[in-house]
């Protein structure tokens, strides 16, 4: 009888350790498009980051997941490089609002956009 009741114990220990949790971020196709934009650097591997950066975004939306940390800082980064500052900083602050401990980074990703943009209209 002690046994039997020592492998229900075991069972159940065992049991719970076996139940599926949802991961908490919808990845999508991101890590494939990030590799790919690192292994094929050029203005078409860019294009299709940023097409997937907005698509993670959307799908994670519609999912009820969770944004990955980081995308919104990285798609903040690709609209500062095409010049579109404004979109860029609201990217920061979506960025900052999910993940408030990426704050001091992301301030000081912002002080820096602000001192380029200085920099380039006094010359």
């Amino acid at each position: 009888m002690k046994s039997a009741a020592l492998a229900l114990l075991a069972l159940s220990l065992l049991s719970g350790c076996a139940t599926h949790h949802e991961p908490l971020y919808h990845w999508g196709t991101l890590p494939d498009a990030s590799l790919k934009r690192v292994r094929e650097p050029g203005d078409n591997s860019l294009s299709a980051y940023e097409k997937t950066l907005l698509e993670t975004i959307e799908q994670a939306k519609q999912l009820n997941k969770t944004v990955p940390p980081g995308v919104y800082c990285e798609l903040g980064y690709l609209r500062f490089k095409q010049g579109r500052v404004d979109e860029a900083m609201l990217h920061y602050n979506a960025e900052i609002a999910l993940y408030p401990e990426a704050q001091p980074f992301v301030e000081r990703l912002k002080e820096k956009v602000k001192e380029l943009l200085k920099s380039r209209s006094s010359t």
